[in-house]
């Protein structure tokens, strides 16, 4: 299956894997490390500022599943303190992490986690991720605009396979150069 298979049908899963990350983010026991993760892989979502523009055909939509799972995997470690089926979650999209780093190769994969890693002390739609866990109001209010944005969403199609990989890696490569 070529990597960009994998990656698509990351997307059937992603109203389930914002659930995780919102209860996350909603977590008492959770440490704000982890919390943070959770706002900054939300907040991903509804940024105009994508590293892929979601109006990107077949692609667009790729780089918002990937942040997710990238998130996932630097929360290892962090207490999490949320139930058993979003700490599954997370950890199934942790490990589905190794598959981005398997088609960016270490170098690239090392950007895009220190990429994400730096979105966290960034607002977006005037809140950061530590203002989404001391607020419950911005929260709700991202739990509005993330329904919306999943109900814009469209399938993805991608005719070229080999094409679409190219063109994600160009993107990728581009956006994350240091």
């Amino acid at each position: 299956m070529a990597h960009i298979d994998v990656f698509k049908g990351w997307a059937e899963t992603i109203r389930a894997d914002i659930d995780a990350f919102k209860a996350l983010l909603e977590s008492k026991k959770a440490d704000l490390h982890a919390k943070k993760l959770a706002g900054t892989a939300l907040l991903y979502l509804v940024s105009r500022m994508d590293l892929i523009p979601d109006w990107n055909e077949g692609i667009g939509v790729i780089d918002d599943v990937m942040v997710l799972r990238v998130c996932a995997q630097l929360s290892e470690g962090h207490e999490r303190g949320v139930s058993t089926n979003a700490d599954a979650a997370l950890d199934r999209m942790s490990n589905e992490a190794e598959k981005i780093e398997a088609f960016l190769g270490v170098a690239l994969y090392d950007k895009l986690k220190a990429y994400v890693s730096n979105l966290g002390d960034q607002a977006v739609r005037g809140r950061t991720p530590t203002q989404l866990y001391e607020d419950e109001a911005a929260r709700k209010a991202l739990w509005v605009e993330l329904d919306d944005e999943i109900k814009k969403t469209v399938p993805i199609v991608i005719n070229d396979p080999t094409d679409a990989e190219l063109r994600l890696k160009a993107y990728l490569t581009h956006k994350l150069q240091s």
